[in-house]
């Protein structure tokens, strides 16, 4: 299968350790060429945040993409935080609502996804504004409609959950062709995986779905290919593995 790649593809890396994380970070840099820029997800459950790792990126001059959970956060934190970044060269970000802990003490900001994007915007023209799009958490219909809603507040595209369907990746390239889309890609490995997926973020995998490498290999360079041909992007999340080595079983076993 030929390893066609779309223009711009982003690798996800989670900052567990700032010295690791940085490391990690100029290594797929620096080996894989087709890799553009570091994301950085903001994960309750890791101490490290993405403010502080994308700090570190960008003083030593990578590219990052933070994500802000809105829902921990207030407008004043976070307009401070994407200015502190900017200063050091920040160009893009990804703002989430988020989803609630289970815990009955926490109490969210309140801060919304669409003022969020608003007043970021407001604040910092020339920033690019990321959105989340999720083709699993409610129905196809109210997704678009959220999306909409979120570009008519000003954010100039979106990063998806991955998919695992060419059919559902092609319902949303069909109602957004327009958009600037970095489509998700992560590869999934075993029954525990994949319940995680199906309980956590309610994706729903094809019914022939393989676990194995080679076919998790072929269904990634299928989905590639397609978002090239659609001229999108995408980004890995390499969760299950290390970025290193799912990145080198793609292009070593390239035809």
């Amino acid at each position: 299968m030929k390893f066609k790649m779309p223009s711009s593809i982003a690798l996800e890396l989670v900052p567990r350790d700032l010295n690791l994380f940085l490391e990690e970070s100029r290594l797929n840099l620096e080996r894989y060429s087709f890799i553009q820029k570091i994301n950085v997800p903001e994960i309750r459950s890791v101490e490290i945040k993405s403010f502080e790792a994308s700090h570190v990126l960008l003083k030593n001059s990578l590219p990052a993409v933070p994500h802000f959970r809105l829902i921990d956060r207030t407008l004043d934190d976070l307009l401070e935080k994407v200015s502190a970044l900017k200063t050091l060269g920040l160009e893009e970000v990804l703002l989430i609502g988020g989803d609630p802990p289970k815990n009955d003490e926490f109490v969210p900001s309140g801060l919304t996804t669409l003022v969020a994007i608003a007043e970021v915007r407001k604040a910092f023209p020339s920033l690019k504004i990321y959105a989340g799009l999720d083709p699993y958490r409610s129905s196809f219909r109210r997704e678009l409609d959220y999306a909409k809603e979120k570009m008519d507040a000003g954010c100039n595209g979106f990063y998806t959950q991955p998919f695992f369907s060419l059919k559902v990746l092609d319902l949303w390239l069909e109602q957004l062709s327009d958009t600037e889309i970095w489509f998700g890609i992560s590869p999934v490995y075993s029954d525990k995986s994949r319940k995680y997926w199906e309980k956590v973020n309610q994706v729903v995998f094809p019914a022939d779905y393989n676990y194995g490498k080679k076919e998790n290999r072929d269904l990634a360079k299928l989905l590639l290919a397609r978002i090239a041909d659609a001229n999108c992007n995408a980004y890995f999340m390499p969760i299950t593995i290390s970025a290193s080595a799912y990145l080198n079983d793609l292009v070593e076993n390239e035809e």
